[in-house]
């Protein structure tokens, strides 16, 4: 079974552990059996909207055990690239959560002369919002995006995401973003730290989950029941329905 192979699991959230404010079916106990078993465990999201805090407390509101230290977003990761790039200001088009990162990570959230744009999952972002990305954007703030989703999953159904707003940024302003979180490296490196042995990626797209892992060097298992039909990239090296299969013969 999939479980004996690895020495160390990283776990996407929306979708494979979790899908709003509920378990996917069996991802408890598949966690707890991992846990048991001496692995080890790391979440990595391209939630942009909550600080790590935030997403390890709803984990645990659920049942899962998940420290901060175990829970890796593209919120916090994108606040790290920008503090490490030097950067001092940021002008966010994203949550209050992905604002505080920010501050967390001494990069100050501003309206004017921003060094960066940084875009996350922003509900409520207006027309006036992207205006002003734009602008500091064409005159030569640095445009960095959390995650270049263009959808992810809900109790609702299939919302639009991050990648929705940096696909409008784009053609704007005719810059690509600097994406931090999957499926590009930097997020997968971050929660690859410390981690030893043989690694598995445990997701539910082809175009995030799976493109990563390969791009970082570790296998990709795919859990397809919230999986999206369209969602285009390479084969994984297992499939399983439910984060249970890990545990079938």
């Amino acid at each position: 079974m999939l479980a004996d192979r690895y020495d160390a699991f990283l776990f996407d959230l929306d979708g494979v552990v979790v899908v709003g404010d509920r378990p996917v079916t069996g991802a408890v106990e598949t966690l707890e059996r991992l846990r048991d078993r001496g692995a080890q465990v790391r979440f990595v999201t391209n939630n942009s909207r909550s600080t790590r805090e935030s997403v390890s407390d709803h984990l645990e509101s659920l049942g899962v055990e998940a420290a901060v230290e175990e829970t890796f977003t593209a919120a916090s990761a994108t606040a790290a690239h920008l503090a490490d790039a030097g950067a001092s200001s940021v002008y966010v088009l994203g949550s209050d959560g992905f604002t505080e990162e920010m501050r967390r990570h001494g990069v100050r959230p501003t309206e004017a002369d921003a060094d960066a744009v940084a875009v996350g999952l922003a509900r409520t972002a207006t027309y006036d919002d992207l205006a002003t990305a734009t602008r500091l954007v064409r005159n030569g703030a640095s445009f960095v995006a959390a995650n270049a989703d263009g959808a992810y999953p809900t109790e609702e159904g299939i919302a639009p995401g991050t990648g929705a707003l940096v696909a409008a940024l784009r053609a704007a302003t005719g810059r690509d973003a600097t994406v931090v979180g999957k499926p590009e490296p930097e997020l997968f490196e971050r929660a690859l730290s410390g981690v030893e042995g043989r690694v598995a990626m445990v997701g539910d797209s082809r175009g995030s989950d799976v493109a990563g892992a390969r791009r970082v060097g570790i296998d990709a298992v795919l859990v397809t029941e919230h999986a999206r039909e369209d969602d285009a990239g390479p084969e994984p090296d297992a499939t399983v329905a439910t984060p249970h299969g890990l545990f079938e013969e």
